[in-house]
C-alpha cells in the first residue's frame, strides 16, 4: 500500500494546471473588479474546488483598501502560507466570512460536527468526507446561505459563497439562489463548482462569468505523477493516465485507493468473452466493491473502458495496450458487437447506473449480463 496521503482542495496547497486560471483572478482582483457570481466549470479532479478555496483564503487574508494602496510586492500568485490564520479557519471551514453550501448533512451527522467545533476540536477531512449527506443541496441549504449573505452585507469585510456542487442543487435551491446571483451584496463573490454544465439552469449559466478548467495534458500529469507515485512501473503509470484522462484528482485517488488492480481484476472478467465466470462476478462485486464510492468508481470506468472499444475501433486500434491481453479482449467484444450495438449497451448501463433508486451491486452485475444478451 502506497503513503500518498491526499489533501482536501480546503488544505491543499499546491495548485496544478490551473496558473493562467490564477493570474486571471489576481489580475481581476487588483483591479477591483472580482466581485459577483463565477462558475468554476470543468471536469472532476481538475482543481476548481482548490482554486476556488485558495481564491477564499487569499480575499479573506487582505483588506482590499490597504492592500490595494500599496503598490510594493504586489503578490504574484493567490498563495496564502497555511500557518496563517486564515488558511487553518477556511481548511476548518469556520471562518466567519465564508459560507461553504454542499448537500447537507443529515441531522445526527450535523449534531456530531458541531459538538467538535464547539469543543475546539479540529475536523478530520477523511472523517468529515464519510458523514452521511442528503442527495441534493435543498431550499434549505440556499435559505441559510442568504442569511449569512444579507447578515454580513453591511460590513467591511469580504464575504465569500463557495457552492460545491452547483450540479447538486435541486430546481427549487436554484430558483432560491438566482436572487443573489442577481443583486449580490457588495464585496461579496459567489462561486458555483460544476462538473457538468448543462446540469445548470440557463438563468444560473447567464448570471455567472465562467471559469473553465481544462483536463491536465498527459505530459504535465505523467511528470506530477513521477513524484508523487514513485513506486508505479511505467506501464502502471500510463495506465493511471489513460483512466485518468486530464484529472489529477482522479488519478490520485485511483491510486491511493489501490484501483489499479482492482480495474484489471474488473476487466479480466470479461476474459473469455461472450462467456465468463458469473461467480467470479458477483466474488469480485462482494469482496472489492464493498465501499460505495468504490463501486461507483468501479461503475464508471467500466463504462469508459468499454466507450474506448468503440472509439479504438474507429480509429484502428493503435493506442498502446493499458495491460497483456487488452487488444485480444477488444476483438472478442467486436466479434459480438458491432461499434453501433455496443454503444447502445453502454447507453441502457449508463442509465441504470444513474438510478440511484435501484440496487447498484446488482446493477454492476447484470451490466455485464447486458452485454452478453446484447450480442449480435
Amino acid at each position: 500500500m502506497n503513503n500518498l496521503v491526499i489533501k482536501s482542495p480546503q488544505e491543499q496547497t499546491e495548485l496544478f494546471g490551473c496558473k493562467t486560471e490564477e493570474q486571471m483572478l489576481l489580475d481581476l482582483w487588483l483591479k477591483g473588479r472580482l466581485a459577483g457570481g463565477w462558475l468554476f466549470c470543468g471536469p472532476k479532479g481538475v482543481g476548481k474546488a482548490t482554486l476556488a478555496y485558495r481564491l477564499a483564503r487569499f480575499i479573506l487574508s487582505r483588506d482590499k483598501k490597504d492592500f490595494l494602496t500599496q503598490t510594493k510586492d504586489l503578490p504574484t500568485s493567490l498563495s496564502v502560507n497555511e500557518k496563517d490564520p486564515v488558511f487553518q479557519m477556511v481548511a476548518q471551514q469556520t471562518h466567519p466570512g465564508m459560507k461553504v453550501i454542499e448537500c447537507g448533512l443529515k441531522e445526527e451527522e450535523l449534531k456530531s460536527r458541531q459538538a467538535l467545533i464547539n469543543a475546539g476540536k479540529r475536523l478530520d477531512p477523511e472523517v468529515e468526507n464519510k458523514r452521511k449527506r442528503f442527495n441534493e443541496i435543498r431550499m434549505d441549504d440556499i435559505r441559510n446561505a442568504k442569511n449569512f449573505l444579507h447578515l454580513t452585507s453591511g460590513t467591511q469585510t469580504w464575504r465569500i459563497m463557495i457552492v460545491d456542487a452547483a450540479d447538486d442543487m435541486n430546481i427549487n435551491a436554484a430558483n432560491a439562489l438566482l436572487k443573489s446571483l442577481e443583486e449580490p451584496p457588495a464585496k461579496t463573490i459567489i462561486v458555483l463548482i460544476s462538473h457538468s454544465i448543462g446540469k445548470l439552469l440557463p438563468t444560473i449559466r447567464s448570471r455567472c462569468r465562467k471559469l473553465i478548467l481544462k483536463p491536465m495534458k498527459n505530459d504535465l500529469l505523467e511528470n506530477i505523477l513521477k513524484q508523487k507515485t514513485p513506486d508505479l512501473s511505467d506501464q502502471e503509470r500510463f495506465m493511471l493516465i489513460e483512466l485518468a484522462q486530464g484529472s489529477l484528482g482522479r488519478a490520485l485517488n485511483l491510486y491511493q485507493s489501490g484501483f489499479i488492480d482492482r480495474f484489471i481484476d474488473m476487466i479480466s472478467l470479461l476474459d473469455g468473452f461472450p462467456d465468463f465466470s458469473s461467480t467470479r462476478l458477483y466474488d469480485f462485486t462482494e469482496e472489492k466493491l464493498k465501499d460505495k464510492e468504490m463501486l461507483k468508481t468501479a461503475q464508471e470506468l467500466l463504462v469508459q473502458w468499454l466507450t474506448g472499444i468503440c472509439i479504438d475501433a474507429e480509429r484502428g486500434n493503435q493506442r498502446k495496450e493499458l495491460f497483456d491481453g487488452e487488444k485480444k479482449l477488444h476483438e472478442s467484444i467486436l466479434n459480438c458487437h458491432s461499434p453501433l450495438t455496443l454503444i447502445e449497451s453502454i447507453q441502457e448501463i449508463q442509465k441504470t447506473f444513474s438510478d440511484q433508486d435501484l440496487d447498484q451491486k446488482q446493477v454492476f452485475i447484470n451490466a455485464f449480463f447486458k452485454l452478453q444478451r446484447n450480442i449480435i
